[in-house]
């Protein structure tokens, strides 16, 4: 019990030192850090990888971007997501696009080939299960909300893709698959509350607000701005944030 005790309070350390990186502007030393974190065999949660990607941008560090994405995908958890989409825009926003294309084609590859392993009994489990629910719960969404007159914003997309690929990129926004996972996780009418680090694009603001509406949810989300609060349609910002 003790040495569990001690391991938590040094994951935490280690979490609070790789925020206080980020915040400070220095991505070498929080990817450092994170390669030591990776190399312990722990899990580094999708919103301090997204931290550490955040300060290569805001750096505009394109070779410390390429060693983090390089680290995350040595990581045996794979990269959500998210994730490899934020790292796809990262890319492109400091002008490699082919970057942003290989890792965007390399993360299909990875999917396709957990997949099989899972078809082939190499994993799974319920939570893999319920994973896979909350991915189709967002297809669901984006029919539903796209008959209630939702139209994409690809202007939010920055990967140098064809039109489709940018729906479906917006489709799988980190917030969604949040809103998605807890759709299918709680009794119909309870509240979801999601917390992001980044601010919420105005696409996925115009697509959470028809959520809450042709699911009769209240969803709240905190991003690094406010307090959006989403209910029949509208949000408590104003379409002002």
């Amino acid at each position: 019990m003790a040495a569990a005790a001690v391991t938590d309070s040094e994951g935490r350390a280690d979490r609070e030192e790789l925020r206080r990186l980020c915040e400070e502007g220095n991505p070498e030393a929080a990817i450092n850090l994170l390669d030591e974190m990776l190399d312990r065999g722990g899990a580094v949660a999708a919103e301090y990888q997204a931290a550490v990607l955040q300060a290569c941008g805001e750096a505009r560090s394109l070779a410390s971007l390429r060693r983090a994405h390089r680290l995350l995908s040595r990581s045996p958890h794979g990269i959500a997501a998210p994730v490899l989409h934020m790292i796809a825009a990262l890319y492109c926003k400091l002008g490699a696009r082919g970057d942003a294309r290989r890792a965007l084609e390399g993360g299909a590859s990875s999917m396709r080939k957990k997949k099989g392993k899972q078809e082939d009994g190499g994993g799974g489990g319920e939570d893999e299960a319920k994973r896979q629910e909350a991915y189709e719960k967002v297809r669901e969404l984006h029919e539903e909300i796209r008959a209630a007159g939702y139209v994409p914003d690809t202007r939010y997309v920055l990967h140098d893709v064809d039109e489709d690929a940018k729906e479906r990129a917006l489709m799988y926004h980190s917030e969604r698959l949040a809103i998605a996972f807890g759709l299918v996780s709680t009794p119909p009418g309870t509240p979801l509350r999601v917390i992001k680090n980044l601010r919420i694009c105005g696409d996925c603001h115009n697509a959470v607000k028809l959520i809450a509406k042709v699911t009769g949810r209240e969803i709240v989300v905190r991003d690094n701005k406010r307090f959006h609060h989403f209910k029949d349609g509208a949000c408590s910002c104003g379409d002002y944030w």
